[in-house]
């Protein structure tokens, strides 16, 4: 399927599968609509993904932008909020294989939750056992391994503990949100059964005044043993600062760093349990037995478990104090546990930072249950519709963050760089940019892009879908990282023989090299252009597919304008335009009839010049075989580089072009500005259709070429007067004056001089033309005729205007035009049918005009101007003026009608122009 094509199918299956969830969960799934909707996604599905197709469908999310085969889709709200879910949910991307079937796709969509109210924690473990055993779908989480499905005793206990928990939520908020009492509550607990336990009741001095508070003393019973004497906490009464807990050795500081726990991780997960019960007995401090149950609940708890809770407690006390927590201590001291664990562990070697994750996913499942019952801020903003970030996503946030510097530095610049989140390296860098230090930035970037030819298919894995989320992180700075990445990627991409893991390195590949076009970094897409070079020759299939996607082609325009107008020129960017020879003529030839100024064209060329002898020989090619359209728009650029080729290949083409062509061709050679512009028309001009001969010479007298002249003396001196109409000598006369040609000064003199008997032997219109070219070429012997020519000066008005070489664009006006005060009205009729128009401006070569309908560019119409009785007649070519009107040139008249519109232009000059026009001759 071509890439367009199935572009243009997967947008419309992420719109349809968009709506195909919202009505699930407004009319069910087994809803009309919902199943008319269903079909209509399958159909895209299928379209978009064929059972015979090569590769299948990546649906990416980063953020609330979709990704689609990795590059940026442009979505409406509603897709960006489907984004925002995957992203929340922990969802990478979404793969559609080939061989998905209509069933499979159905358990899919009916995974998804129904009801507004659903955590996104919880929807990426739906859709995996949902789509268990399917091979047609494959859903990707931003994990650092893959999730460990055996966790039903976690959850059974989590249960338990929100069973036993109640939803007394109301009784709880007060007593559940300040660490100081619920230390003072676990040592009334212990202090009710006579200081069992190392928690006992007594008093902190604090700074400022006495508070009473909790602590431990020397009275405990057999729980004491192996505990740091002398620990307390308290609040203090008159005002005074909080009281500040001394430890004993052995005991981590509160707030810092674990400092040797001597606690396993079921221990920690005890701690949690308990936590539970706390807070269920919490919810009615009054009840008879409370304190025993708390004692019970304490009593479970070894020694050093009691300690890490403690510790815990009074960490988060001090970093509370004045402030409105937005959650209930339990939630916070949990949470806090477990980061310190996992940071406990990670820094005594105990654990990969590649199992962090799983390790905190693990400790977040029991966990769930207080928030269940604590949660209900979250709750709310799932019923308002709210995403919220998964918890296991925020645990591992604040343990990163909690991560030492050195520490960081380590793993990132590691092998092991692949198992931290892409968001997490993306934090590091920017503070280490902010910082200055960009060598080590540019260090862990490199690093982990070289994760991506790991020996491991996971770490490969992970890597691709975290650089398709980085890839705007590399493209900032000086843009080297960008290079790296394009590189390690399409070696992988080369190398790859995991089906899976090789669309999702192309898709990181892809986006990279997006990446690049959109910072114009050229040595990244020259990068990407060496690295499909390398992957064709071993998967030539895969380079089509990709090369469109990454979309240099698309980007020729602009880096054609980064070397025309960038001083100094891009570096590499004139070797990507090299490496792309057919797409870069194409565009250049594009840019090249647009523009006609001098400077600009002259730079086009060369950058022509550049491509080398592949370019030139497209263009010949072109002239040869191309279509007359195609042919007729690459002759202004072949005429600056082999005008030669013009000359031998186009006049046997040029008779089968239609006239328009032919049209179009006159016109480009003019704008093309190439020097022998002159000697090319005047070498077509036998070969163009006799309506536009006058056009040619024109143009050939406007041009500057003096190489044009023998054409021009031959026409004007009528040896082939078959062929040749007044209006062409006319023309042809003109041209004489503007190229000053000295050896035509005798002929145009015989012209205004020559009679028969009582009148004179040419036109008028001729002999006006004649010595206003001669007035060019001679002014002394134009003077001295002047007085027995019978030429009044109002004849002499409005002489042709002459080539300025100096002038910014190749194109000049031929007359000066009179801007009418009072509009005429005229008709143009072409293929039996007329149109009014009102004529606004007006010169002895055309006019701008207002009309019923607008004309197509080089359409030849009969036009009468002016009164219905007495029309001026001429057969003239449209031309678009855009929004100035349309715009007409003269391309034949009788030289009586020339006469009449001269005077009718004489006629509507305001006083000061015809001082103008006088003085001009």
């Amino acid at each position: 399927m071509p890439d367009d094509a199935k572009t243009t199918s997967a947008r419309a299956f992420v719109r349809s599968f968009n709506i195909l969830l919202k009505f699930a969960r407004l009319y069910s799934f087994d809803h009309v609509r919902t199943n008319e909707q269903f079909t209509t996604a399958w159909d895209e599905l299928h379209a978009a993904v064929p059972a015979d197709s090569q590769t299948g469908l990546l649906l990416g999310a980063s953020g609330t932008q979709l990704l689609l085969d990795g590059a940026p889709l442009d979505a409406t709200p509603a897709e960006r909020s489907f984004a925002q879910l995957l992203s929340s949910a922990g969802l990478a991307s979404i793969q559609f294989a080939p061989c998905i079937t209509k069933e499979e796709l159905a358990k899919f969509v009916r995974a998804f939750p129904t009801t507004g109210n659903a955590k996104p924690g919880n929807l990426a473990a739906q859709l995996k056992t949902a789509i268990a055993g399917s091979p047609g779908i494959r859903v990707n989480e931003v994990r650092f391994v893959a999730e460990d499905e055996s966790m039903s005793e976690v959850r059974t206990a989590a249960q338990l503990t929100a069973k036993a928990l109640g939803g007394n939520v109301g009784q709880l908020k007060d007593l559940l949100n300040d660490p100081q009492k619920l230390l003072q509550l676990i040592a009334a607990a212990e202090g009710s059964r006579g200081g069992t336990g190392n928690f006992g009741s007594g008093f902190g001095t604090g700074e400022g005044g006495t508070g009473a508070g909790s602590g431990s003393g020397p009275a405990g019973g057999t729980e004491n043993q192996g505990s740091a004497p002398g620990v307390a906490a308290g609040n203090s009464v008159g005002g005074g600062s909080e009281a500040i807990a001394t430890q004993g050795p052995g005991s981590a500081a509160a707030g810092g760093g674990a400092a040797g726990w001597a606690v396993q991780e079921e221990e920690v997960l005890n701690i949690f349990r308990v936590l539970g019960h706390m807070g269920r007995s919490a919810a009615n401090p009054s009840e008879p037995g409370i304190k025993l149950q708390l004692s019970e609940g304490v009593k479970q708890l070894s020694a050093p478990s009691r300690d890490v809770l403690r510790q815990a407690l009074q960490s988060l006390a001090s970093k509370s104090q004045g402030a409105s927590p937005s959650k209930p201590a339990l939630l916070r001291v949990a949470e806090h546990l477990a980061i310190r664990f996992a940071l406990e562990r990670y820094e005594r070697g105990e654990v990969r930072v590649n199992a962090v994750r799983e390790m905190l996913d693990k400790m977040n499942q029991e966990i769930e249950a207080l928030r269940s019952i604590l949660g209900s801020h979250e709750e709310k903003m799932a019923e308002a519709g709210l995403f919220i970030e998964g918890h296991t996503e925020l645990l591992d946030r604040q343990f990163w963050a909690a991560v030492p510097e050195n520490g960081k530095r380590t793993v990132l610049t590691s092998p092991e760089a692949w198992c931290i989140p892409p968001r997490n390296v993306k934090l590091y860098v920017d503070e280490l940019r902010r910082r200055g230090d960009h060598k080590l930035a540019a260090e862990i970037l490199a690093t982990y892009a070289s994760c991506i030819q790991n020996e491991e298919a996971e770490a490969r894995r992970r890597t691709a879908i975290g650089l398709t989320e980085l890839a705007e992180l590399y493209g900032d700075e000086n843009g080297d990282a960008l290079i790296v990445a394009v590189r390690e990627s399409g070696t992988q991409l080369s190398l790859e023989r995991d089906a899976e893991v090789q669309g999702l390195v192309g898709a990181a590949f892809v986006r990279m090299g997006q990446e690049a076009g959109t910072r114009r970094n050229y040595a990244g897409l020259l990068q990407a252009l060496d690295s499909l070079d390398n992957v064709e020759n071993q998967r030539p299939s895969v380079t089509q597919a990709l090369r469109p996607r990454i979309g240099i082609e698309k980007r020729l325009p602009d880096i054609i304008e980064d070397c025309i107008h960038s001083h100094p020129e891009p570096m590499n960017a004139v070797d990507v335009l090299k490496r792309m020879p057919r797409s870069t003529l194409e565009s250049l030839i594009v840019r090249f009839n647009h523009s006609g100024h001098r400077e600009e064209t002259r730079q086009l060329a060369e950058l022509a010049r550049a491509i080398g002898n592949e370019g030139l020989s497209l263009l010949r090619e072109t002239l040869r075989t191309g279509t007359s359209a195609e042919a007729t728009e690459s002759i202004a650029l072949l005429s600056n580089l082999d005008p030669e080729a013009i000359e031998r290949w186009l006049p046997e083409r040029l008779r089968e072009w239609p006239r328009v062509s032919q049209d179009r061709l006159v016109r480009l050679l003019s704008f093309g500005g190439a020097e022998q512009r002159g000697w090319l028309l005047a070498s077509l001009l036998n070969h163009l259709e006799p309506i536009l001969r006058p056009l040619a010479v024109d143009e050939a007298g406007l041009s500057g070429d003096a190489t044009s002249a023998d054409t021009l003396l031959h026409i004007v001196s009528g040896a082939d007067s078959a062929s040749g109409s007044p209006y062409l000598r006319l023309k042809a006369i003109e041209a004489l004056g503007r190229l000053r040609l000295s050896a035509a000064a005798g002929l145009l003199e015989e012209f205004v001089r020559s009679r028969r008997a009582w009148r004179w032997a040419h036109h008028a219109e001729l002999r006006i033309a004649a010595m206003q070219s001669l007035a060019k070429i001679e002014p002394a012997a134009a003077q001295a005729l002047a007085e027995s020519s019978g030429l009044s000066k109002e004849d002499l008005s409005f002489p042709p205007l002459d080539f300025a070489p100096g002038t910014d664009r190749f194109r000049q006006r031929r007359y000066s035009r009179v801007r009418l005060t009072t509009p005429i009205v005229a008709v143009a009729t072409a293929d039996h049918e007329a149109h009014r128009l009102e004529v606004r401006g007006l010169s002895l070569s055309g006019g701008i005009a207002n009309g019923e309908r607008h004309m197509h560019p080089g359409t030849l119409v009969t036009l009468k101007l002016g009164s219905a009785l007495h029309p001026i007649r001429a057969q003239v070519v449209m031309r678009d003026a855009r929004a100035q009107g349309l715009g007409f040139e003269f391309a034949e008249m009788d030289l009586d009608e020339r006469g009449r519109l001269r005077r009718l232009l004489v006629g509507n000059l305001a006083p000061e122009d015809a001082a103008l026009a006088l003085q001009e001759h």
